[in-house]
């Protein structure tokens, strides 16, 4: 069944004695993962996740109630395409086909398979992502957003995942009819791919937070280059400004007794201060340089203090 209403429960509830607290939670949905002990079946709330349009996630529920002669499926939202299950289920031999627990195996094989595409795409724009923050013509306001954006889907889709893990190992305890000893190996490895898909959803977390001290780290860089850029043309100008400020406290001494012909104005009045900044400019590129080649020798991972 997919989206019920209690009306559309009460049949089922009646012919397989279905507590009503179990009933409740499926009706109403967004019920953290869990699987709970019923008198006659087992009930278990698993999530899988997919890829919206839109390009965020979309999380869809699954309930279950499997008993020894039942297994009853309740999704909320999309979920595995039915045909995919079919498939899935046709694949089981026919021996193990007289309990539920080959469909319940079923069931959850495909839901956390189901993650495989939406990790791949996650890890694909995360990768994409870093390459974009180091090269130069990248657009900071839209990287940001960008960044932001992929880390709330990765921690959107770690919350998801994270509970499977418990659900699967408290199933491989439950024995039959849920689980069938001949089916544990199976079980066991849709936990493990459950365990694989948050091992991957931590390592795009540790990606996404670090992506943003990536940001942070070009951004600043790129603010002290532009201090930097603007303390040389302060530095340039600070000794001229010292000169033509004397000039200007001297002008009428100047011009009467020293600058009194042409010679003397381009001489001592230009060129002088040509001369001031040249030699300015020239020490602060050759502090610079020295400054750079301090950079290099110090080993790797060694900050300069500043």
């Amino acid at each position: 069944m997919t989206d019920p209403t209690p009306q559309g429960l009460e049949a089922l509830q009646r012919q397989y004695h279905l507590h009503p607290l179990a009933i409740e939670d499926t009706v109403h949905a967004h019920q953290r993962a869990k699987v709970e002990t019923y008198p006659g079946f087992e009930f278990i709330v698993a999530h899988g996740v997919t890829r919206s349009r839109e390009g965020g996630v979309d999380v869809h529920e699954l309930n279950v109630f499997a008993g020894e002669t039942f297994v009853i499926s309740v999704r909320h939202g999309s979920g595995p395409a039915i045909e995919e299950i079919l498939r899935r289920w046709d694949r089981v031999p026919a021996a193990w086909r007289t309990d539920s627990s080959s469909l319940v195996y079923v069931l959850l094989d495909a839901l956390v398979d189901g993650y495989g595409p939406l990790v791949d795409e996650l890890e694909d724009d995360l990768r994409s992502t870093r390459q974009r923050l180091i090269n130069p013509q990248y657009s900071n306001d839209q990287e940001l957003q960008n960044i932001f954006h992929l880390t709330e889907l990765v921690h959107a889709a770690h919350a998801v995942a994270f509970p499977l893990k418990d659900v699967l190992n408290t199933l491989m305890h439950v024995g039959p009819p849920v689980v069938s000893p001949q089916e544990i190996p199976y079980f066991r490895d849709v936990r493990d791919h459950a365990v694989r898909t948050v091992e991957r959803l931590d390592l795009a977390r540790s990606l996404a937070d670090r992506a943003f001290d990536i940001y942070n780290a070009l951004e600043n860089r790129r603010r002290n280059a532009s201090g930097s850029q603007l303390t040389m043309v302060a530095t340039v100008f600070f000794p001229l400004t010292l000169v033509t400020g004397f000039f200007g406290q001297n002008f009428s001494f100047l011009v009467d007794r020293i600058l009194a012909g042409p010679r003397a104005f381009w001489t001592l009045g230009v060129g002088f201060e040509a001369l001031v900044a040249i030699v300015t400019i020239i020490l602060v590129q050759r502090v610079g340089q020295d400054r750079a080649q301090v950079q290099n020798l110090r080993p790797p991972g060694v900050r300069s203090p500043e």
